[in-house]
């Protein structure tokens, strides 16, 4: 998902921080996908 590519050089790790909690957030709301 590349829709900011200079916003994500900037925000690298928060950008990966935010992704890790969205994928968590994801697991914990389905975790039958799991």
């Amino acid at each position: 998902d590349q829709k900011e590519p200079k916003g994500t050089r900037i925000f690298g790790p928060v950008a990966r921080e935010l992704r890790e909690r969205e994928f968590m957030k994801i697991i914990s709301l389905a975790p039958e996908v799991i």
